[in-house]
Order: C-alpha cells, then sequence, then structure tokens
C-alpha cells in the first residue's frame, strides 16, 4: 500500500464526515423550528445553530478511530467513479451559484422573520431539479466514498439521502406557504434531486 494514498483516503473520509454530515443535520433543526427561530432573531439562531453543528463535527472527530475502522484499501479503479461523482457536483454547485446569494445560500430568507421578496427561482440549474445543491452534496458524498473506500462513507451515503428527504420535506412545506400554487405546479413539473429527461407539464 502506498502510505500516501491511504493518508489522503483517510484525510477525505474523516473531512467528509466532519463536515457533511454536521452540515445536513443544521438544517434540520433549522425548518423543524423555524418559527421559533423566526421569533429569536437571526444572531442568536446563527449561534446556536452553529453551535449544535460545531459540537456534532466535534464528536465525529472524538470518535474518528471508531468511525473510520474498516477500509478497503486503496483502489485505483474507483478514482474515476469519484472523479467522475466530484466534477459533477462542481458543476451543479456552480449552477447553484449563479443564482444564489450567500444569504440564500446559509438560509437567511428561512431564519428571518421579514418577509423575503425573491421570486420563485426555476430557471438555470433549478428548472432541471428542485434542490440541486442538496444533489451536489450527494454527488460530493458518493466522490468521498469512492475515492476513500472506506465502509463509513458507504453508509452515510444513505444516511444523508434520508436526511435530505427529510429537510427538503419541510423546506417545501415552507416554499408552497410561501409561495403557493406556483411552487405546487413547480413541483409536479421538476424532480427534487435527480433531472428528468422528460420535462412534465405545468
Amino acid at each position: 500500500m502506498d502510505p500516501v494514498w491511504d493518508t489522503a483516503r483517510y484525510v477525505a473520509a474523516l473531512l467528509t464526515l466532519a463536515t457533511a454530515v454536521p452540515g445536513l443535520s443544521f438544517w434540520v433543526p433549522a425548518h423543524a423550528l423555524v418559527g421559533w427561530w423566526r421569533r429569536l432573531g437571526l444572531g442568536a439562531s446563527y449561534t446556536m445553530l452553529g453551535a449544535y453543528t460545531l459540537g456534532l463535527g466535534l464528536v465525529i472527530l472524538f470518535f474518528r478511530e471508531t468511525l473510520l475502522a474498516v477500509e478497503f484499501g486503496t483502489q485505483p479503479w474507483l478514482f474515476s467513479p469519484a472523479l467522475a461523482c466530484f466534477a459533477a457536483a462542481g458543476l451543479v454547485e456552480a449552477g447553484c451559484r449563479r443564482h444564489l446569494t450567500f444569504r440564500a445560500m446559509i438560509g437567511v430568507p428561512e431564519l428571518s422573520g421579514t418577509p423575503s421578496a425573491q421570486p420563485l427561482l426555476d430557471r438555470g440549474v433549478y428548472a432541471r431539479v428542485r434542490h440541486p445543491r442538496y444533489a451536489a452534496v450527494l454527488l460530493g458524498v458518493c466522490a468521498a466514498a469512492f475515492f476513500s473506500n472506506y465502509l463509513a462513507l458507504y453508509l452515510s451515503y444513505p444516511a444523508c439521502l434520508g436526511l435530505l428527504y427529510g429537510i427538503t420535506r419541510m423546506e417545501e412545506r415552507e416554499l408552497v406557504a410561501r409561495f403557493g400554487d406556483e411552487y405546487v405546479k413547480y413541483q409536479r413539473r421538476v424532480p427534487r434531486f435527480l433531472p428528468s429527461c422528460r420535462r412534465k407539464r405545468p
């Protein structure tokens, strides 16, 4: 085994677990308690949610030896699908950033008590999938799993998928409340994570 590749795989696995899982988990209480956060105010909300996210990341780092105890070695044939997933994630994320401000990316419209005047985003990459940023996360986790070849990363993928499904359900309830029938029609014609070759009628 090449120690350089072993180290690179370990670092990739650890960084993915310590950032992707806490990063996604941020949105669970953010959406589940959205009314409470709005009453609390942005400063206090981000302080508490940030502390929760950081704490979860530290817990993962503390248990890293247990979480990363099982690995399957360096397998060069997995580098190609890892690179493909990583490139696809980068392209999707770049497409998202053409349409989102930094405030939107960190959830200010959701947590702010002030109604947003932002129109429904249904162009560009958002015309193909409703949640392209989450699709990019799934692609990124898949890339890290292939590259690192650790059991924990393979298991984290279905966990992240289930977590994202729950998050998007909560998020879309808020979007229906904000945009009404316009968003319901958008849901009907645009898939959640995977683009469809056939465009649905409104």
